[in-house]
């Protein structure tokens, strides 16, 4: 891969600050940032579903009814849920 001289020097000093090689930097860097790009594309795809979503009461209990993502996952969702909620009662 030809990366300019000041990207290179930057990848290795702070490959070397993590005490890890210029490849593995390299590997983490490009994995974080395909998983940024994949949860902003989550969320698009999310906020997509919502807008077109229909809202209403059924025995007293709000129902959103909308299509989920082809991806999503109802554990992860109800462990940010979780976590938001003990966030909250941090604050």
């Amino acid at each position: 891969m030809n990366l300019p001289p000041q990207v290179q020097e930057n990848i290795k000093k702070w490959a070397s600050s993590q005490g890890i090689s210029t490849e593995q930097f390299i590997l983490q860097a490009i994995t974080e940032k395909i998983a940024a790009l994949s949860q902003q594309k989550l969320e698009e795809e999310t906020q997509l579903n919502l807008n077109q979503a229909t809202l209403y009461r059924k025995d007293g209990i709000l129902v959103v009814d909308a299509e989920l993502p082809a991806n999503f996952d109802i554990n992860t969702f109800i462990d940010e849920l979780r976590e938001e909620r003990i966030q909250d009662q941090i604050v």
